[in-house]
């Protein structure tokens, strides 16, 4: 069953991938594409917080995400801190088990509750959307969908939007990360 994304989902994907041509042709930076590319996400899927998060670098055996991008309707926000995998273990066994984690009520989500008093509380995230994407076969990264304020009961159409975004952030991450080995051989 193919689902449906809503008409702004659409639009939006139409202009991220307007954007990752311009960068692919040169026309944006990285920085640039990331900061025009994080609303645009957010418009499609309905919320005031939009998240990129890439795996880095393991520390030993355990997986570690690392924000990337952050962008926040009407106000700032420090950096997010990196995710290790023993500080939120739940958190990393519910993207395991169910690929994405879907939580409209963020702050009782079981798998959020590490982030509940030092993030989600003092933000006022109410919903949580993070849906990964992969290269290759192997996961990369994540991006995440935040309300703050009242709560979003995420539909399969936000669901298959941030897919679709993902999928176009996925195709230009992957060539980025070419293209950056290309230029240390030479």
């Amino acid at each position: 069953m193919l689902l449906e994304m809503t008409r702004a989902g659409a639009a939006a994907i139409g202009r991220l991938q307007h954007l990752a041509r311009l960068r692919e042709d040169c026309a944006l930076n990285h920085e640039s594409f990331v900061a025009e590319a994080l609303p645009l996400i957010a418009e499609g899927a309905g919320c005031d917080r939009v998240s990129l998060w890439l795996y880095g670098p393991p520390r030993g055996a355990e997986r570690v995400l690392h924000c990337r991008g952050l962008w926040v309707a009407d106000s700032t926000v420090a950096d997010l801190p990196v995710l290790v995998e023993s500080a939120h273990p739940t958190y990393f066994a519910e993207l395991d088990r169910r690929g994405i984690l879907r939580a409209p009520e963020a702050q009782a989500h079981p798998a959020l509750r590490s982030m509940r008093d030092a993030y989600l509380v003092p933000n006022d995230v109410r919903s949580l959307l993070d849906v990964p994407f992969a290269a290759n076969g192997r996961r990369i990264g994540l991006l995440c969908a935040e309300q703050t304020g009242r709560t979003i009961d995420w539909q399969p159409s936000h669901v298959a939007f941030m897919r679709r975004a993902g999928i176009t952030g996925t195709l230009l991450f992957q060539r980025l990360a070419e293209h950056e080995s290309l230029g240390a051989a030479m």
